[in-house]
């Protein structure tokens, strides 16, 4: 394996509610796949040594290279399917439909997509918002809340504003149809009827890759939403913006179960990268992603 060069200056992390972002100066001009990465054999080779079911999700900014493996296999993971929830908010905000310094009294109480029956996030999620009755914060910061804790709360909230037709309709435009949120989050009258939020590996690549390059409502605001998701620090299911491949091989894994990891790597050979592992450990996993990621690296 070729090893990897250090990467360039660390890019500045940016928050939302701060001031309006410049454009990613790393990141490359839209490019369309034109070739499989000749990493193939490298990264079958490592899945099949590792005993996992492994999907993945890979494309280059600069080259034109990708790598699908089982990427239109569904998963579920609450923090992927509150990127669109985001991406909804920042275009109604550019379109003036809402206000990000809108005010909202913060409450665990929704209704059910199913019969409109009355549904609460069940405290032992741990829910950053829970111990907030009567609080009342803008939807900039139920956003923050949603992206960086991953409040099922603050979701539901924003999804309530933004209606799910509207945030679904965006993810068609987005051309991530793999991805679906057919309702709010702890909604188990709707998951129980088969409407589950799911998304695949490919349609989040596609939409991680749409924001860095700057093509999410705009260039001011995919720079924003990137910086929000970097500023997560979550385990397991981490989507986040790194300098380098060596970033991915120091992600927390989860406590268990499916590890879900997608990641925006800038630099000299920059490129999106979104895994699906199973049946392995949480730390056998992770060793492989960041192998996985460093043989595509090496192949750009």
């Amino acid at each position: 394996m070729v090893p990897m060069k250090p990467a360039a200056p660390v890019l500045a992390m940016l928050a939302l509610g701060m001031t309006p972002a410049t454009p990613l100066q790393n990141a490359a001009t839209p490019t369309t796949a034109t070739h499989e990465s000749s990493a193939r054999p490298d990264v079958e080779r490592l899945i099949a040594q590792s005993g996992g079911d492994v999907s993945v999700a890979f494309r280059s900014l600069d080259s034109g290279q990708e790598l699908m493996i089982q990427a239109d296999r569904p998963f579920q993971d609450s923090l992927a399917l509150k990127i669109p929830v985001m991406i909804e908010l920042f275009a109604q905000a550019a379109a003036q439909q809402v206000k990000l310094s809108d005010a909202v009294m913060v409450r665990n109480l929704f209704r059910s997509v199913v019969d409109s029956s009355a549904y609460t996030i069940e405290q032992s999620a741990g829910d950053s918002l829970e111990d907030a009755p009567e609080r009342v914060m803008t939807l900039g910061q139920l956003c923050n809340a949603m992206i960086k804790t991953n409040s099922d709360i603050a979701a539901n909230l924003l999804i309530e504003h933004l209606t799910l037709e509207a945030i679904q309709d965006r993810i068609h435009r987005l051309g991530a149809d793999g991805m679906v949120l057919a309702a709010g989050f702890g909604d188990t009258k709707a998951a129980d009827r088969g409407m589950k939020n799911v998304a695949t590996p490919r349609a989040l690549m596609t939409i991680l890759l749409a924001l860095a390059q700057n093509q999410v409502v705009s260039a001011d605001a995919s720079a924003q939403m990137v910086g929000l998701l970097a500023n997560s620090r979550l385990p397991g299911s981490i989507v986040a913006i790194a300098v380098s491949p060596e970033v991915v091989e120091n992600q927390k894994p989860s406590p268990g179960g499916d590890q879900h990891n997608a990641a925006i790597i800038l630099g000299a050979r920059s490129f999106v990268l979104v895994t699906d592992v199973r049946g392995i450990s949480p730390g056998a996993s992770a060793a492989l992603v960041a192998r996985i990621s460093h043989a595509l690296a090496a192949a750009i």
